[in-house]
């Protein structure tokens, strides 16, 4: 009974450690600049579909969800084109980039944080 005890315990301390460690808050976002934009297509994404101010793309931020790189590979289209910029997240400069398909990552020293927003249709009319 005992060490049935201290499983759960631990599964449970796992669970809010492992959903800690995954959730991004994307309201810590601050300072988001839009620097550049590129295409590997022109002829197929021009700048025009991811025409975004710096206050559209910190919005992307706040309104997209947090995924793993499979689901963006599996899921959503990866469009040749995209913007890209600085921003800072928990008081660290981070570079970003979103593409005309909706998706996104933050690129914060060697680590990578990848986003999809469903909701964010306004943004790229």
């Amino acid at each position: 009974m005992e060490m049935k005890c201290k499983s759960i315990i631990f599964s449970a301390v796992f669970y809010v450690t492992s959903c800690a460690e995954i959730t991004f808050k994307n309201t810590e976002i601050t300072d988001v600049y839009v620097t550049d934009f590129n295409s590997d297509d022109i002829a197929k994404c021009r700048p025009s579909d991811v025409d975004l101010t710096h206050d559209e793309a910190r919005e992307f931020f706040l309104r997209a969800r947090q995924v793993d790189y499979k689901v963006i590979h599996d899921h959503y289209n990866f469009a040749p084109c995209y913007i890209e910029g600085t921003l800072n997240f928990k008081s660290k400069s981070c570079d970003w980039v979103i593409r005309a398909g909706a998706t996104g990552h933050i690129s914060c020293g060697k680590g990578e944080t990848y986003f999809v927003c469903d909701i964010c249709e306004d943004l790229f009319e």
